[in-house]
């Protein structure tokens, strides 16, 4: 199937590629396989996709050391190129970060262990909103997560809402109880049924301990810590 946009015809899902690298604002090769390709054994048809999309400006790529400061082999990152944000009909001019930006593959990271978990049928994502978009205002508390996701289990009848805090252990204490602390007061002031959960997704167990420290007095089940890649919600 053929989609036609603003700068000509792209595949469905060469689009659909590119939708995915906008929403995270940048991605890695292996997300991207594990996301949209998954069924395929080979790599060739990825590769040729990104290929293709990178001649067409649809995308542009920053080269990411992997193996440390001292060596290591390059591992491309995706982003929206010139035409891509033609495509999608992105407001103002374009613009594209000059550097990866580990926080932002960190975010994309948590979606691909939750596609890896649907292939596997133990759970379905339902939604997967980023920011700006998940940002959600609760009286005169701002909550800013990194976004907001829903997940279900067909099987069991499940559905759990969820706030995303991505932590890469770089945030001061003082910021993570300003951050909690915006949450507990967001939770008085809800008005609906559920409050989403708040997960933090943090780098080790050493960091997991400390958040739940900060995190400790609010209400029992409104935070929950898991280190990367341990992200079974349903």
């Amino acid at each position: 199937m053929v989609v036609v946009g603003t700068s000509g015809e792209l595949p469905e899902r060469d689009r659909h590629v590119v939708e995915l690298v906008a929403k995270f604002r940048q991605m890695t090769r292996g997300q991207l396989q594990t996301t949209v390709f998954a069924e395929n054994a080979s790599a060739t048809p990825l590769d040729r996709t990104l290929k293709r999309l990178v001649e067409q400006k649809h995308l542009t790529r920053l080269a990411r050391l992997v193996g440390g400061d001292k060596g290591g082999s390059a591992q491309y990152v995706y982003q929206l190129g010139r035409a891509g944000w033609k495509l999608l009909d992105k407001p103002g001019a374009y613009w594209a970060p000059r550097a990866v930006n580990l926080h932002t593959l960190a975010v994309a990271d948590c979606y691909t262990w939750l596609k890896q978990a649907e292939h596997r049928d133990e759970l379905e994502v339902i939604q997967f909103t980023t920011e700006p978009e998940c940002h959600q205002s609760v009286g005169s508390v701002l909550l800013t997560p990194d976004a907001y996701v829903e997940a279900g289990n067909r099987a069991e009848q499940v559905k759990r809402a969820y706030w995303l805090e991505v932590d890469r252990g770089t945030e001061h204490v003082g910021t993570l109880k300003e951050k909690c602390s915006r949450y507990q007061d967001a939770y008085r002031l809800w008005q609906d049924t559920y409050f989403p959960q708040v997960l933090f997704v943090v780098p080790d167990e050493q960091r997991a301990e400390l958040i739940r420290k900060v995190a400790r007095g609010g209400a029992e089940t409104l935070f929950e810590v898991r280190t990367c890649g341990n992200l079974m919600l349903c």
